[in-house]
């Protein structure tokens, strides 16, 4: 049976509000009292459209941040946010006396009063918000490249040993990764799903107000044209599950996808902590479209992260995805690759694919059909 294994940012939804609460988050960590407190006067309760364009275009630098990100072949918000905001982290600790530094970077001890206490000893700080752009331009392609990196800068430039906070999964990286969770699911899903306090009250949920890329009923009609084809289809995306299940319910498509062909960037840390030796496992790793492949069974977790190399027959399992990391996975496990041109970047993206030989590339997902059936 042939398969269709499609991402979710970018070919079904748009990735503009993530984009939105990855800035919220970093903004939130570096301003707020609650953690490193450099504008504590900022009010983030109620903030308008225009307040989180403008927190959106100051964090990412007009996007060319997260244009940058993605052309490295990172695909995770939790990442991305990450990344930019420790990197601001580094240049905040360079300022701190040695003994302070060092107490600072304690993995074991790192919390957000940590963050507090450095906030504490700032005195007039201006952040360049366009430095993380420099920092990337050296480093190699690749997830795990980056964070490397990432831990490098930090050696060199704080001239310290103790780099572990800035390692994927860190106290560090779980604090940022659950400030999003609760800007992006609110206050009330936040508890529900991750099983942990609130840190604020305020937090709606910006998981609500997903935007879709296609008109629905046309996404609808895709997928039953696929499915009475006799095509397989399946979902492999960064998102958390409940992230996906949620809009999936919520615009009507979540019936045509089997829960068990739906792999998700939770099914990526659970894969994680079993092999921790094997990680990242996100994309460009193609872990998750070979789990989404063969049903997402746990005891085949191992065998879907070795062996990847060219593992399915090209005429016979197609991955549609909007970014480079989509495109290398399907280079890797020998997939054909389709891909719309709706991500972050636009048409601007055709370029971009092209010279990683990209096998179709398409204006939307609804032209799929063109060479699909």
């Amino acid at each position: 049976m042939k398969s269709v294994l499609f991402d979710v940012d970018g070919v079904f939804l748009s990735e503009e509000r993530c984009f939105d609460v990855s800035a919220l988050t970093v903004y939130e960590l570096l301003m707020s009292k609650s953690y490193i407190g450099l504008d504590p006067s900022f009010e983030f309760e109620g903030l308008t459209d225009q307040q989180i364009n403008d927190i959106r275009n100051t964090v990412f630098y007009h996007d060319e941040i997260l244009k940058k990100l993605k052309s490295l072949g990172l695909n995770s918000n939790w990442d991305m946010l990450f990344i930019v905001g420790a990197f601001h982290f580094i240049e905040l600790c360079k300022t701190l006396p040695p003994q302070m530094k060092e107490s600072v970077l304690e993995a074991e001890k790192f919390n957000e009063q940590t963050l507090q206490t450095v906030g504490g000893q700032l005195d007039d700080i201006t952040l360049n918000f366009e430095l993380p752009l420099s920092f990337l331009e050296g480093v190699k392609s690749g997830k795990d490249n980056i964070y490397k990196a990432l831990i490098t800068y930090a050696s060199e430039t704080l001239h310290t040993n103790q780099t572990e906070i800035f390692e994927l999964k860190s106290p560090f990286w779980k604090l940022t990764q659950e400030i999003y969770q609760e800007w992006y699911l609110g206050v009330e899903l936040f508890k529900q799903v991750e099983q942990k306090e609130n840190r604020s009250l305020f937090k709606k949920g910006y998981i609500y107000e997903e935007v879709v890329l296609r008109p629905v009923e046309e996404i609808k009609q895709l997928l039953a044209d696929l499915k009475a084809a006799g095509y397989h289809i399946a979902i492999a995306t960064g998102r958390p599950r409940t992230e996906t299940i949620v809009p999936f319910e919520t615009i009507g498509i979540k019936s045509y996808f089997d829960e068990k062909y739906i792999v998700t960037a939770s099914e990526v840390l659970i894969a994680e902590d079993k092999f921790p030796h094997l990680k990242p496992l996100g994309k460009p790793n193609p872990f998750s479209y070979l789990a989404t492949l063969s049903g997402n069974d746990e005891n085949e977790y191992e065998s879907y992260t070795t062996n990847q190399e060219q593992r399915v027959t090209k005429d016979e399992v197609f991955i549609v995805g909007d970014s480079l990391a989509d495109l290398l996975s399907a280079k890797k496990i020998g997939a054909t690759f389709i891909g719309p041109l709706t991500g972050l970047k636009g048409q601007q993206a055709r370029e971009e694919l092209e010279s990683y030989e990209a096998d179709y590339i398409v204006n939307h997902v609804g032209e799929i059909r063109d060479i699909l059936l």
